[in-house]
């Protein structure tokens, strides 16, 4: 007679889910709509948000475009007409951004509706340094002499910080995106460990299969399962994702350091782990499916508290409220590898940080194989999640 095997039954259990969810229709569809979604976003940011940026047209009348030129430099393309009429049929029918007319008495600026900020800008600086010029010559100094004689006043900036932000930013912007997008397939994943579990015990399926297996096997089994499915779908999704992106010539614009990977891929592995088990909680809590969103309400607000402070703080990660917080399960989960990318955390600090979310998440599991060991087959009314805490 064969020994009873624990490793063998969560084997057995991880097996069957991972089936389940392959032939798991909702969950194959919710990936496939995943996998679109990034793909048509990374080519909608690049084809409608990868403005060129070009420089508006402006229009000059009664003065020496080339001094105008001079002075506006590259951020305004100036081109001359002959006089007002030229000036204004060139806005109005040529869709120029602007024209600038020297008359009598003084400067005019015409454009078709609401002048650009920037065209106004230009206009006011070019008629400032064509009326410069014409004091200067009326004086009897030539406008190249002094223009010779005054000095540099450029004023440059300079970072005194050991990490300028500005270096930062391109690392802090992409674990930002990769923080969210792991974020995003971990509630996707971890949230279909509840449905299942509500399904069985619904369909009464769970009392057969205790009647061989333990109830921390059976939770262990279903837990380590989506981790398993939710890491081959996130993988093949980003690896589309990546591949998109380089066939469209972008991918060389992405600060994507193999830290910054790693990093995610352990705070991905412990926000799956973490969040699975509080879902099959929630799942347990329960007999019927129409009753699974009132005990799933509390695993949202816990999975909000991680989404937020990466969002609202992401211009203010070096404030105490948010370094404090990255200490802190779970929100240490979104907020650690950004304070890592921005160089408000060491190494060290990183990884202390994860030993702290990974005891956390021990305990987490420990805790709902407690509840689950109590709930799974309760078939009577919803039980709270304050009930289920106080007889675990």
């Amino acid at each position: 007679m064969n020994r009873y095997s624990h490793r063998q039954a969560v084997r057995t259990v991880t097996a069957r889910e991972i089936q389940v969810a392959v032939h798991s229709k909702g969950l194959v569809i919710t990936a496939a709509l995943t996998l679109v979604a990034v793909v048509a976003g990374i080519l909608g940011v690049h084809f409608f948000g990868s403005d060129d940026d070009e420089a508006p047209d402006l229009v000059v009348t009664g003065m020496d475009t080339t001094a105008v030129s001079r002075v506006l430099g590259d951020s305004v393309d100036v081109t001359a007409a002959p006089d007002r009429d030229a000036a204004v049929a060139a806005v109005k029918d040529d869709g120029k951004d602007g024209a600038l007319i020297r008359g009598d008495d003084g400067f005019e600026l015409v454009t078709d509706g609401t002048a650009d900020p920037v065209v106004a800008s230009a206009a006011q600086i070019a008629a400032s340094a064509v009326a410069q010029d014409e004091a200067l010559t009326a004086v009897g100094v030539a406008p190249e002499a002094f223009a010779a004689a005054l000095p540099d006043a450029t004023v440059h900036a300079t970072d005194v910080s050991d990490a300028a932000r500005e270096d930062r930013l391109p690392a802090i912007v992409t674990t930002m995106v990769g923080t969210m997008v792991i974020l995003m397939f971990i509630l996707t994943f971890s949230a279909n460990v509840g449905g299942r579990v509500t399904e069985e015990k619904s369909s009464r399926v769970v009392e057969i299969i205790l009647a061989t297996i333990r109830p921390l096997e059976l939770l262990a089994g279903k837990v380590l399962a989506m981790l398993v499915v939710g890491l081959a779908c996130t993988a093949v999704i980003l690896a589309v994702a990546l591949a998109t992106m380089s066939a469209i010539g972008v991918l060389a614009d992405v600060d994507l350091s193999p830290a910054i990977v790693l990093v995610l891929l352990v705070a991905y592995i412990l926000g799956m782990l973490f969040f699975s088990a509080l879902y099959a909680a929630a799942g347990s809590l329960v007999s019927k499916a129409e009753e699974l969103s009132s005990t799933q309400m509390p695993v949202m607000l816990v999975f909000f508290a991680v989404m937020y402070p990466p969002l609202l703080g992401f211009n203010s990660l070096d404030s105490t409220f948010l370094q404090v917080l990255s200490w802190i399960p779970p929100m240490s989960l979104g907020l650690a590898p950004l304070q890592f990318a921005a160089g408000n955390f060491s190494l060290w600090q990183l990884g202390a940080s994860f030993v702290v979310l990974a005891a956390a998440t021990v305990l987490v599991l420990l805790l709902v194989a407690r509840i689950y060991r109590s709930a799974i087959l309760n078939n009577g009314r919803r039980l709270s999640w304050f009930r289920a805490l106080r007889t675990a």
